[in-house]
């Protein structure tokens, strides 16, 4: 071993450990939220936020799955039905009834759903959250050098308040994770499996609008050809699997919501997330122009990834930029979605030199903490939250000499 590398490795460690000002109030917030998960069921509400119980998410999901291989496909597409019917299947599990759950997924995330159907509901729940958080657990591993801290990477990820509230829904922020790290991850090596990688990410379309954008920014050529087929393959198999009419009905009715959505989607869905939107109009904005922030957002976003995918930044710092942006340019997103940004910040990081001052550990703590005072409806703090994504991407590309 290089004793010189050898020293730098070492350097480079004790960089990424955090101080303890902020190592305790981190562990001592994300032991809050677990604790939160384990007492959702016997006492939901007693300790933090009302979650009615735990899986709520993965009702929608496995719901959906469980429809269409019953033959009642066309539930899924009535928001009122299905979660009447919602209601209805789960009332035992349930604390009070659900007011308005949707399925607004494309026929395509059904494909994931399927090898979990067959284990019940709450086998299933369990079973999705493992595996996702094992795939996200082995990108990160992969993306991070054998001399960078890959283990304290993993534990930040998983244990952030971010991921708990994740897994108290049963939603699939660490199967998105997993496919944008493990993808960007494997473009200079592998450029066609990582193209195929991110082209699944078209399970969650609000996650996926930024990644041609990047490939071609990026000239990844082979692996934008790679995205495009991952995706069809993903359409095509799940129209043969389930029928095209999922897919026929589907594009109208997200068309529609993007055009005009329901004004129960907006209540219940969009309000209750932190996107720009939502914050836009919490602060007094109206609708109309809440709208034209969130498109001024995306533009920006996908301008930064441009920027980040030409320039010599490293991959850590590129996936971190698109992390950022994807969350800045979704139109809705929920506080489990900060892993994303928990991940980007630690990113963010690692790309810094040693030794790293106080206020870069203050801001990653902030970021992490973000999830504690969601939903922006219910604490006004929380509606800067757009302001995070924003200056992580500034952070992010500013010229090496300029940072301190």
């Amino acid at each position: 071993m290089d004793l010189a590398h050898g020293g730098d490795n070492f350097g480079q460690r004790d960089a990424l450990r955090p101080p303890v000002v902020v190592l305790i109030p981190s562990l001592l917030m994300a032991f809050y939220v677990w604790l939160n998960l384990l007492t959702t069921i016997p006492y939901p509400g007693k300790i933090g936020l009302d979650y009615n119980t735990l899986g709520t998410d993965w009702m929608v999901f496995y719901g959906a799955i469980r429809s269409v291989l019953d033959g009642n496909a066309p539930l899924i597409f009535d928001g009122d039905r299905f979660t009447d019917f919602l209601n209805t299947s789960f009332a035992g599990w349930l604390s009070k009834p659900l007011e308005f759950r949707p399925w607004a997924y494309p026929p395509s995330f059904l494909l994931i759903l399927l090898p979990f159907a067959p284990l019940g509901f709450f086998g299933s729940y369990v079973a999705f959250q493992v595996v996702t958080g094992g795939l996200l657990a082995l990108a990160l591993r992969s993306s991070a050098a054998a001399a960078l801290p890959s283990g304290a990477l993993l534990v930040a990820a998983l244990i952030c308040p971010a991921s708990a509230i994740n897994a108290i829904d049963g939603q699939a922020v660490f199967l998105v994770a997993a496919l944008i790290v493990g993808g960007f991850g494997l473009l200079e090596r592998r450029p066609y499996l990582g193209g195929l990688v991110l082209g699944l990410l078209t399970f969650k379309p609000q996650f996926c609008i930024l990644v041609p954008i990047a490939l071609i920014a990026a000239g990844q050529w082979r692996a934008f050809l790679a995205s495009g087929l991952s995706a069809l393959a993903m359409m095509i198999a799940s129209g043969l699997i389930f029928g095209w009419d999922l897919w026929i009905r589907w594009f109208p009715l997200i068309i529609e919501n993007l055009v005009s959505p329901s004004e129960k989607w907006i209540e219940f869905g969009r309000m209750w997330g932190h996107s720009v939107y939502t914050c836009a109009v919490l602060l007094g904005a109206p609708q109309r122009l809440a709208s034209w922030v969130q498109l001024l957002a995306t533009l920006g976003a996908a301008a930064s990834v441009v920027i980040a995918f030409r320039s010599r930044l490293g991959t850590r710092e590129k996936t971190a930029v698109f992390l950022a942006a994807t969350v800045l340019a979704a139109p809705h997103s929920g506080p489990y979605d900060v892993t994303l940004l928990v991940i980007a910040a630690a990113f963010w990081l690692m790309a810094r030199a040693a030794p790293l001052p106080l206020w870069c550990w203050t801001l990653a703590f902030l970021i992490w903490l973000m999830p504690l005072l969601s939903p922006p409806l219910l604490f006004p703090v929380a509606r800067i939250a757009p302001l995070f994504p924003v200056l992580l991407i500034v952070l992010l590309l500013r010229p090496r000499s300029e940072r301190i």
